[in-house]
């Protein structure tokens, strides 16, 4: 009975437990330490990595748009001048004026000099000539140079968006990036230190058991949990002393199997309360196994 018990104990069992969500967090202290220390770390190696890449990026893309804009386009042809206004029609000079001959001794004739003694200019006859500039041919690809020149524009003003464009996703994907590695690694943290606070959790359960005098069944751990090797001693362990009770009970039966056969119940009061205590103990260790 005592190999069965044993074999049994070694075995686990059949019994399994399923995981949950809801009791992923076994050793909160524990678990969140552990796992906060993962992603706090990769968050940090991660904003380093981000901040390298994205000065490699804004680099290239800088060398990369002034390479754009050292690209020459076709200049834009310059428009003829507009034609000059038609000349106007000759001024007819005036009659000349008849001037007093001067006097002799020198001095300004009457009328020459106004009221502040200063002299006077007469203009006798004067002809103004206006010539219109001859305009200038319209090339015949004039279209084609004017359409060229803004095509090229266009063109470059494209090329600078997708740069920037570019330099914007890859921001985008490190940010992408970082975020799903520190939830990955969160969760994954979560989920291992549980395959480790788990067996933690049972062994302790069992030994809260022991102490209390109750010697459970142990089973066997779920799959992918750790610690298995130290699990196995445990249970080698437990059903060790699963035995020495067995074993203590297997004694007190014949002892007081014995003590009936020799009809000594009864004899004295001491072996009376000694047949007692014994009762109570075997009831105690059988019930400590059920």
């Amino acid at each position: 009975m005592a190999d069965d018990r044993k074999s049994q104990s070694a075995a686990g069992g059949a019994r399994g437990y399923k995981r949950s969500w809801k009791n992923l967090l076994i050793n909160k202290r524990y678990q969140l330490r552990f796992t906060l220390f993962m992603v706090g770390l990769s968050a940090v190696l991660m904003a380093g990595l981000g901040v390298w890449v994205m000065r490699v990026a804004d680099e290239a893309t800088e060398v990369a748009a002034s390479r754009v804009r050292g690209e020459g386009c076709p200049e834009m042809p310059e428009v003829a001048p507009a034609a000059a206004p038609a000349p106007a029609a000759p001024v007819e000079p005036a009659a000349p004026e008849k001037v007093p001959a001067a006097p002799p001794s020198g001095e300004p004739a009457p009328g020459e000099v106004d009221e502040g003694g200063r002299r006077k200019v007469v203009i006798e006859e004067s002809t103004m000539t206006v010539t219109e500039a001859p305009a200038e041919p319209v090339p015949a690809d004039f279209a084609q140079r004017v359409a060229a020149h803004f095509e090229c524009e266009l063109r470059q003003a494209g090329k600078l968006d997708a740069l920037e464009q570019g330099r914007r996703q890859i921001l985008w994907v490190l940010v992408a990036s970082c975020v799903l590695l520190v939830v990955g690694l969160a969760v994954y943290g979560i989920k291992m230190t549980h395959k480790v606070a788990g067996p933690l959790y049972k062994i302790s359960l069992y030994m809260g058991k022991m102490r209390d005098g109750r010697y459970d069944k142990v089973y066997n751990l779920r799959k992918g949990d750790q610690l298995v090797d130290f699990y196995e001693h445990f249970k080698h362990a437990h059903a060790g002393v699963v035995d020495l009770e067995q074993a203590d009970i297997d004694r007190l039966k014949a002892a007081l199997a014995a003590a009936d056969a020799a009809g000594v119940a009864g004899a004295s009061p001491e072996v009376d309360s000694a047949i007692a205590e014994l009762r109570a103990v075997l009831a105690r260790k059988e019930k400590s196994l059920e």
